[in-house]
């Protein structure tokens, strides 16, 4: 009668989870990837949110309560890390992507923290995630890296696909201008020189003496297309784009957008936009 009760016991006790908060939407992805069933993943940020202007508030931690961890992109991304560490207490506040190489706007000792825009980086904090969450749920551990296999193995096929895809863009074309600075770990990987027309964060956005310049190196170079933020105002990117005669096009460069719900299509989103507008 023991045994059976034991038995009982353990088979109407659900299995333990690991509740995992984070601060951006492919973080979400990713953690949902890797950890199945055995994970509860959070997102903090709203939908609607602002990458470079969100932190979260009282709505937000009560959603994380409980929580084990809280997935950050670091980099700088998010200013107020310390503060939420002191908030959260001893819950582990992990920043994925302060483990990977940094990429500097060329000329500068400034780093781009949007280091999700190659898939080889998505891999490489796959793995940082991996073990945070093998620790905090080592009963779980063997399904965790299981998935993260798999889901490695997707970041691999997308690498591929770009590198397909990109090889036919002559070295002179290989110009990425962007509305803002996200994109340099993607020309690293792929053999572009990153343009920004304004910096990390559109700090530049009403300097006219950057503005000049981007200008007259626009000309220069005989860039065929300039890329602006996806489904928002193109006035700068169209004002430039008319002065030298580019054409405009659309890039996701902070990693999410509505309708584009995965990684996968938001890169594929940002591949196909960049090859059509430079070949």
């Amino acid at each position: 009668m023991m045994l059976l009760t034991a038995v009982l016991t353990v088979w109407l006790c659900p299995a333990a989870e690991l509740k995992i908060a984070t601060l951006h939407p492919l973080l979400t992805e990713m953690a949902k990837e890797l950890g199945g069933d055995a994970a509860e993943v959070v997102p903090l940020m709203p939908e609607n949110g602002a990458l470079h202007a969100f932190e979260p508030g009282a709505q937000q931690m009560a959603a994380a309560a409980g929580c084990k961890l809280v997935l950050a992109c670091g980099k700088g991304v998010e200013p107020y890390l310390d503060d939420l560490r002191e908030a959260m207490g001893g819950v582990r506040v992990l920043p994925v992507g302060d483990s990977l190489p940094d990429v500097y706007l060329p000329g500068t000792r400034v780093a781009d923290p949007h280091w999700w825009n190659t898939p080889a980086n998505m891999k490489r904090a796959s793995l940082v995630l991996l073990e945070a969450m093998q620790k905090a749920a080592p009963e779980h551990a063997a399904s965790f890296a299981a998935n993260r296999q798999r889901y490695a193995a997707q970041m691999d096929k997308l690498d591929r696909r770009a590198r397909l895809t990109l090889q036919s863009i002559p070295p002179a074309r290989r110009v990425l201008v962007t509305e803002h600075a996200a994109l340099c770990h993607f020309c690293a990987a792929y053999g572009f020189t990153p343009l920004a027309i304004c910096g990390v964060a559109h700090e530049d956005m009403g300097n006219t003496a950057h503005l000049a310049e981007i200008l007259t190196t626009l000309r220069k170079k005989n860039v065929p297309c300039l890329f602006a933020e996806a489904f928002g105002g193109h006035r700068l990117v169209q004002n430039l784009a008319e002065q030298t005669g580019a054409k405009v096009g659309e890039l996701i460069l902070d990693g999410y957008a509505k309708g584009y719900s995965t990684y996968s299509a938001v890169f594929l989103f940002n591949l196909n936009n960049i090859a059509e507008g430079l070949r």
